[in-house]
């Protein structure tokens, strides 16, 4: 009976050690996000001070193939390609990517929608006037759409999936989020705290996204280690 206990005792210390990490992670996140708020001015002054004609440039493209159109039609036609290739463990890959993407975009939208803080570019006073501002209905109003940053929500999303396949090399795509973020900040379309609370989602619905598909179809193939 004393054995029997110890082996219960011990499966449920188990259980209860990745539960416990996760909230550990949780609370770190959150943490995170708040944090930024601090930091909102200071990064502001920094990309402010960063301004050239080369960068102007690299931050124009990193916010086209940032938006999900530019993205999700990559991943579309990758997909294509690896279905033709009779690789179906890429075409889930790449469709998974295209599917944490827009439900992220889903997600971080309906939050821009409610939360109606105003843009950098705007010169509005910061803060969060939700859907109206002084009597008036400000929902359709794409300067006050600033929290969170859609382009880098979806853009860590998509490519955030890569790193939770277990890509060798996937941390160098997964960068492709905190690019586009960086370009948000410097065309002061986003505050950091958009840029850092919209990463942070975008991980958590690639991380959802491809542990769901995952366990339904399977992973990536490894390749077999040589003899």
């Amino acid at each position: 009976m004393n054995q029997v206990e110890g082996q219960s005792t011990g499966a449920c210390a188990r259980k209860s050690r990745p539960v416990l990490t996760k909230w550990l992670w949780a609370l770190l996140l959150v943490a995170l996000c708040l944090a930024s708020f601090f930091a909102d001015e200071a990064v502001a002054a920094f990309f402010a001070r960063l301004h050239s004609h080369s960068l102007h440039r690299w931050a124009e493209a990193l916010n086209r193939v940032g938006d999900w159109p530019a993205h999700t039609g990559f991943g579309l036609v990758a997909a294509g390609v690896a279905w033709r290739a009779r690789r179906q463990d890429l075409t889930r890959l790449f469709l998974t990517m295209v599917l944490a993407s827009s439900l992220a975009g889903v997600a971080v939208n309906a939050v821009r929608f409610a939360t109606g803080r105003p843009r950098p570019y705007s010169h509005v006073q910061d803060g969060f006037y939700g859907l109206k501002k002084d009597g008036k209905w400000i929902v359709s109003d794409n300067r006050y759409k600033s929290f969170p940053s859609a382009h880098t929500a979806t853009a860590t999303a998509f490519a955030g999936v890569v790193l939770f396949a277990g890509i060798r090399g996937g941390w160098l795509i997964a960068l492709f989020g905190p690019l586009v973020g960086c370009a948000r900040i410097y065309s002061q379309a986003h505050h950091f705290s958009d840029v850092v609370t919209a990463a942070v989602l975008g991980l958590l619905f690639s991380c959802w996204t491809w542990r769901w598909v995952e366990r339904r179809w399977g992973g990536i193939k490894k390749p077999c280690p040589a003899p």
